[in-house]
């Protein structure tokens, strides 16, 4: 009876649990991160299957440098389902983006979710 119970327990667990990994670009329809740091605007995008640009200010990246741009930063923010943007904002501080102003993301998954995180210091 015990090892049923255990048995039982597990597949529980498994059916049920809440699956938050870290996705990948190369599973995610589209990525686009803004930030406004020092008064000027970053933006990092992705566009499936294979289009990247970076653009810092007035300046605009695409190609393999903004590939790895990009890539770089969505791995460094963890990007999941269930991310809280105060630690989006956080890892953007860590990531060389000290005192942003205003922060969105917008993300879809394979499954063409989308999900937006926007934050502005104004509303804290």
């Amino acid at each position: 009876m015990r090892k049923l119970t255990i048995i039982t327990f597990a597949v529980y667990l498994c059916l049920f649990t809440i699956r938050a990994e870290a996705s990948t670009l190369q599973n995610s329809f589209s990525f686009k991160c803004m930030v406004v740091s020092n008064g000027i605007e970053h933006e990092w995008e992705f566009s499936s299957p294979n289009e990247f640009e970076v653009e810092n200010g007035n300046v605009v990246e695409k190609g393999e440098r903004a590939k790895k741009e990009v890539e770089a930063l969505f791995q460094h923010l963890e990007v999941t389902e269930i991310a809280r943007v105060e630690e989006l904002v956080k890892k953007m501080d860590s990531f060389g983006y000290q005192n942003a102003e205003r922060f969105e993301l917008k993300w879809m998954d394979a499954s063409g979710r989308l999900y937006t995180w926007v934050w502005d210091e104004n509303d804290w």
